[in-house]
């Protein structure tokens, strides 16, 4: 990992995000940009033109200016290899221009968590940019635990080549922590028992956890000079993810996306953006293929 790119918006859940990719700059001796946008929708700005003071979108745009280049400006002083960057553009979309342009290995951002109402009104800057960015992306709420070297990484897996990514990725991350690997999957049960199949759900299940678990050892032996646990689950996999956090302690996620935009997205949705949403730890989500 060589470059980090923090996006933010000055708020709590953006500075622990900041927070938590410090640890990570130290223990990879990366580089690291902090990014805002300072954006404006175009039915906000017809709105306020009424009576509006001349310039001041343009004094606002400055003031975030100014506070990013600040803000770089601290962490160059704490010895951490910083510059900063802007946008005026709509922050999802110039978050990951910006990441494509630096070559980021790593995006960092903070998210509110919206769920229900707010979450259909306000949708999630974090979820779009964890969906589309070119590389892996940390998210954090404010409330996530203080930043320290991760010990316990929670890696769920559906065997897919985006989970063989995040399993890369956080093994990547434990060989310079020294931390513990746990492997978690998870099948949805109920939903596979309606399949028809004939079989009795108690075989279905053994059937499904036998393979799992199968599966789970195979990918332990890849894993030489790792400390590795395996867990296997029979529920949705948002949930076990989340009951998995509390369970075995984990102080990060590690998760592969598909990365599903248009219609697809629309339909069946993401288990990564829900844990994003939900998870009160840090989130890393990986693509195959993307940047680390």
């Amino acid at each position: 990992m060589q470059r980090v790119l923090v996006a933010t918006d000055f708020s709590p859940h953006a500075d622990r995000a900041l927070a938590h990719a410090l640890e990570l700059v130290k223990l990879f001796g990366a580089e690291l940009e902090v990014f805002t946008s300072a954006y404006v929708p175009p039915q906000a700005l017809a709105a306020m033109a009424v009576g509006m003071a001349p310039g001041l979108v343009d004094d606002a745009r400055r003031e975030a200016v100014q506070r990013v280049e600040a803000l770089a400006g601290t962490l160059r002083a704490r010895g951490v290899r910083a510059s900063s960057s802007s946008s005026t553009e709509e922050p999802s979309t110039a978050i990951c221009a910006r990441a494509k342009e630096l070559g980021s290995d790593l995006v960092a951002l903070g998210t509110r968590g919206h769920t229900g109402l707010a979450h259909v009104v306000f949708g999630s800057i974090a979820e779009r940019v964890a969906r589309t960015a070119p590389c892996a992306v940390l998210t954090a709420h404010a409330d996530s635990p203080g930043p320290a070297a991760p010990r316990r990484v929670l890696v769920p897996t559906d065997f897919s080549p985006d989970s063989e990514a995040a399993l890369a990725w956080a093994r990547l991350l434990v060989g310079r922590t020294g931390g513990k690997l746990v492997l978690l999957h998870a099948y949805d049960l109920p939903q596979l028992a309606l399949t028809g199949t004939g079989l009795a759900v108690a075989s279905v299940e053994k059937a499904l956890a036998d393979s799992a678990r199968e599966k789970l050892a195979e990918l332990r032996q890849t894993l030489n000079g790792i400390d590795v646990e395996t867990h296997v689950s029979a529920a949705r996999p948002d949930p076990a993810i989340l009951d998995a956090i509390e369970r075995v302690h984990a102080d990060l996620v590690v998760l592969g996306t598909r990365g599903r935009t248009g219609l697809a997205h629309v339909v069946l949705g993401s288990t990564a953006e829900r844990v994003i949403r939900r998870a009160h730890v840090p989130v890393v989500t990986c693509k195959n293929g993307a940047r680390r």
